[in-house]
């Protein structure tokens, strides 16, 4: 017998470096999930490095840790970008909180700002600017999770735009982001919360025009600040001449890992030609959104 810890992976659409400021971040939760199972053992952590958030968290609680050995399944093969180190963060976490076997309903136990201040103490080692954990949030929330730490702001939304589709696209490139953080100097981030609350705002009604606004303003504010690498900025030129291309941006640390890309309903045939002539991978897309955090039992793992 095993337990399954099914988490999402994750990409912040908007809100990357608003959310070091705490604020307001929209996450896309989406499949394929990865999976930590924790089957009866002697303290094998698998993959996880012991020197990750999830390697400090099992070493401090060790006691309860011994007594499982631990399998984490990375469905995107290495692929950064998609929250493979905060996943093994909040499946470690769950299995700590979980205890006993019979509890079902982990998220009814879950304080985020419990596991907002835990993930801090063990990402984080005072050095340069914290990870803000809007991600960490997400993966636990799934769906569409817009989070903002300062105000306390929660909710879950599905993707309300019916004449628009969106694309999550990894570069082949990786900027570490906590190596980026380290040396992350002070910014200003006015006008990237202008932008977001335009994508806010275009949720409620449904307002498609809003939101590719809002995304495009948002883009236009990272590139602004030096927050999108070069090599993005030269993806997202060609992207944005191609038909049915409505908005793009890169998303996470200098937006190197992952494009956010709209298109109209029924109109990616140019960007999914693009992609493959130029072997990007199209990882995940607005059909593929997933729940949170889920835990299972299974036999025979």
């Amino acid at each position: 017998m095993a337990l399954v810890f099914s988490i999402p992976g994750k990409t912040f659409l908007v809100g990357e470096y608003l959310a070091l400021h705490g604020g307001p971040t929209l996450v896309a939760l989406s499949k394929p999930c990865f999976e930590l199972k924790a089957k009866k053992g002697s303290g094998s952590l698998g993959i996880i490095h012991p020197e990750s958030p999830a390697g400090k968290f099992i070493a401090a609680h060790s006691e309860y840790f011994q007594k499982f050995d631990l399998e984490f399944v990375d469905p995107y093969q290495g692929l950064g970008g998609f929250g493979a180190s905060t996943a093994q963060f909040l499946g470690a976490y769950a299995l700590w909180l979980y205890k006993e076997p019979h509890l079902q309903g982990m998220e009814q136990v879950f304080d985020y700002k419990h596991l907002l201040a835990t993930y801090t103490e063990f990402a984080w080692n005072g050095q340069g600017t914290p990870p803000s954990g809007a991600d960490l949030i997400g993966q636990m929330k799934g769906s569409l999770t817009f989070f903002e730490k300062r105000r306390g702001m929660l909710s879950v939304l599905g993707w309300p735009f019916e004449d628009l589709e969106f694309y999550l696209i990894h570069t082949g490139n990786k900027v570490p982001t906590h190596e980026h953080l380290k040396t992350l100097k002070e910014f200003d981030s006015s006008g990237l919360e202008k932008a977001f609350a335009k994508v806010y705002e275009s949720f409620g009604p449904q307002n498609s025009e809003g939101l590719i606004e809002g995304v495009q303003a948002y883009a236009a504010e990272l590139k602004t600040l030096g927050f999108t690498c070069e090599p993005t900025l030269e993806l997202l030129e060609d992207i944005r001449a191609l038909e049915g291309v409505k908005a793009a941006k890169g998303c996470g640390a200098l937006g190197s890992d992952v494009l956010f890309v709209i298109t109209g309903r029924g109109q990616a045939t140019a960007l999914e030609n693009y992609c493959q002539n130029k072997k990007l991978k199209i990882v995940s897309s607005h059909r593929q959104i997933s729940s949170g955090l889920q835990v299972s039992e299974k036999e025979n793992l």
